[in-house]
Parts: C-alpha cells; sequence; structure tokens
C-alpha cells in the first residue's frame, strides 16, 4: 500500500516514543536540537536558503554550547 500525503511519517504514524528534540533560533537560523549536559547536538537546519547548508557549523552532530 502506497500512501500519499504532505504529513510527515510521525504524524501519519504516532508513536509512543517522546522525542527530546528543541527548536531554536542561532544566527537568524533555526535549528532542530539535542539538548546535552552543558550543549545543544545539532539534529536537523531548518532553512529555504541553499546557502545555509552550505555552512558547516550547522552541520548535524554539531555541538553548540548553551549559553
Amino acid at each position: 500500500m502506497i500512501l500519499y500525503t504532505p504529513l510527515c511519517q510521525e504524524d501519519v504514524f504516532p508513536s509512543t516514543f517522546e522525542s527530546t528534540h528543541e527548536y531554536i533560533q542561532v544566527q537568524g537560523k533555526t535549528i532542530c536540537v539535542d539538548k546535552q549536559e552543558e550543549s545543544y547536538k545539532i539534529v536537523q537546519l531548518l532553512s529555504t536558503n541553499p546557502s545555509d547548508f552550505m555552512d558547516t557549523s550547522f552541520q548535524p552532530g554539531t555541538d553548540i554550547p548553551i549559553s
């Protein structure tokens, strides 16, 4: 069965897993992060500007110190 929908997979198939993701603004860009003990770890960059994805400081897995 193929389901064509504009919804993301989590909306169609909700799970019992609680997400620990937070959405924050850094340098005018919205990023999805996991909060660690003393930093944030980038999970996803949310942007419509293709040049934002070329900035290596916003790569997934990069640590951002909590200030």
